[in-house]
């Protein structure tokens, strides 16, 4: 069969209107947080039929707010929490990296700094072991909360509306050790928050082991977690304990740089 050459089409209507969009946010500045609907038309260069279209849908998705008493619009809180999470995330990723590399150095296995990302736990750094370990995550993709050390030292510490939605949208078995029942979940997540550190235990992939803690910043929030991973071989089911109050040490002391006081 031969290759297309034909290339997709960049200037799709869905395209334009994500670009009208992006021009109709960045009218507003710190020195004017507050506009009408004609001058935020004008600026984005757009009719002002199509800036109020636009702008009724940013409304409701919470990315701006309007004062329905001077008619006027202004950013939304939902822009305010995308950029907390850049700027911790941002943080996170700065003070993390001398505290992976020393665990990494010290127990010769991979280490992962993860965030949780809806159902799914996203690497956002990591230390490869010099003895190599035959695992798929990668920094930047999205593996399983439920069945990841990663993910359940996050969702352990997650309202439970976070961690009924995982469930409802299916326990995959992995592995034959895979927890696929939303009560043997809860009792796991109940498990780890009671001794600090979450084991997966061959879960996601067959043969990998790993050991991970919570990572806490100035509010009290869970914001991460640490882990070292390695083949089960290597990491055997007696040095779990010991390992995991070394994960647990070490993410204590980042969660201390980041400001945790508890």
């Amino acid at each position: 069969m031969r290759k297309s050459n034909r290339k997709p089409r960049l200037d799709s209507e869905g395209l334009k209107s994500l670009r009208k969009a992006i021009r109709l946010l960045e009218t507003f500045s710190i020195r004017e947080p507050r506009l009408p609907l004609t001058e935020i038309a004008r600026r984005g260069g757009l009719p002002l039929s199509t800036a109020h279209r636009i702008l009724a849908t940013l409304r409701a998705e919470g990315f701006v707010d309007r004062e329905a008493d001077r008619d006027q619009y202004r950013l939304g809180i939902r822009l305010l929490e995308l950029g907390s999470i850049v700027l911790s995330t941002m943080e996170l990723h700065r003070e993390a990296l001398p505290f992976i590399e020393s665990l990494a150095h010290e127990s010769g296995e991979t280490v992962h700094l993860g965030i949780l990302d809806g159902t799914q736990v996203v690497s956002i750094e990591k230390m490869d072991s010099p003895h190599g370990l035959a695992s798929n995550v990668t920094i930047g993709k999205g593996a399983p909360a439920y069945c990841t050390g990663v993910g359940k030292a996050l969702l352990a510490f997650q309202p439970d509306t976070v961690v009924e939605g995982v469930w409802r949208q299916g326990l995959t078995r992995h592995t034959p050790n895979t927890i696929t029942s939303a009560r043997r979940l809860r009792e796991e997540l109940a498990r780890v928050r009671s001794v600090g550190y979450a084991v997966d235990n061959m879960e996601h992939e067959v043969g990998v082991r790993c050991i991970a803690a919570p990572i806490l910043n100035h509010t009290d929030a869970v914001i991460a977690s640490l882990s070292i991973s390695g083949p089960a071989s290597r990491i055997r089911k007696e040095d779990v304990r010991r390992l995991a109050e070394r994960v647990k040490e070490v993410a204590g002391k980042l969660s201390t740089q980041l400001g945790h006081r508890g």
